[in-house]
């Protein structure tokens, strides 16, 4: 490659992704400049790091049935994507678990997975507010809850990643056509937090990921075993991707608008 196809590749202006492809190794280098510059970026999602870590240590310790994170002891990669930046709870709380339960330890159970939900889109509306506007607002948060629960009641029905890949050859075709679906929606939280209603970021995400699915399926990847690695961490998993892997994932959403509107393929408003 010659040293003109080298500086166009690697033009840069300020914070902004000024590169000439939208690249996994660009949006990560795009990442850890703009955090190293502006740490206040790691604030919101680690503080909802903090609060999903103090609901996993109740889940432990209450009546009620939860999952745990399996760790590093089994042989099997995980993926720890969910479709929107989000800091990795070491417990979840399966459906069935609610069927059942008296009124009270129904409320308890919903509360807390509400709790979490709440800091997580709080986080995301800042953290992506801050990033595509320069100023962090909350004026489409009950857009970007809607979205992060469509998000949520989809990975539960279908079933984490994780589980399809314990199903070897049979779980490939599941598993590829929800890593299909994960790339097509990559910038559906960036829309959400721009103002766009839910199924209108649903429905336009995939023309903003255009051409670039196989960069957004190496992100994905990276972005999805670094999550599972550092939810494997005891008591402080949650903290550590919240703080680590979350901002990251939001940089990597605002960078795409960013090289779209760089390379003349969007304006910068948004029909919503």
């Amino acid at each position: 490659m010659s040293s003109d196809s080298d500086d166009a590749h690697d033009r840069r202006t300020g914070d902004t992704y000024d590169r000439q492809e939208w690249d996994v190794a660009g949006v990560l280098s795009t990442a850890a400049s703009r955090l190293r510059r502006n740490p206040t970026l790691l604030v919101p999602f680690a503080l909802a790091g903090v609060v999903i870590a103090g609901i996993d240590v109740l889940r432990r310790r209450d009546p009620i049935p939860a999952l745990e994170h399996a760790g590093l002891e089994e042989a099997t990669i995980h993926l720890e994507f969910v479709g929107y930046p989000t800091a990795t709870s070491g417990t979840a709380l399966p459906l069935e678990a609610l069927v059942g339960l008296e009124l009270p330890y129904l409320a308890w159970g919903l509360g807390l997975h509400v709790i979490s939900l709440l800091a997580v889109g709080v986080a995301g509306v800042l953290t992506l507010t801050a990033l595509l506007d320069g100023e962090a607002h909350l004026e489409s948060l009950p857009s970007y809850l809607g979205l992060v629960v469509l998000f949520d009641l989809a990975h539960r029905l279908v079933g984490s990643i994780g589980f399809l890949q314990e199903m070897g050859l049979f779980g490939l075709v599941p598993l590829v056509v929800v890593l299909w679906v994960l790339v097509r929606l990559f910038a559906a939280p960036g829309l959400a937090a721009a103002g766009a209603s839910p199924w209108t970021a649903l429905r336009e995400s995939g023309r903003w990921i255009g051409g670039d699915g196989w960069s957004a399926l190496g992100l994905l990847f990276v972005l999805g075993i670094v999550a599972w690695l550092l939810a494997s961490v005891p008591v402080g998993g949650p903290v550590l991707t919240g703080a680590l892997v979350a901002p990251v994932h939001a940089v990597a959403i605002a960078s795409l608008f960013e090289h779209r509107r760089e390379s003349g393929g969007f304006s910068r408003s948004l029909e919503v």
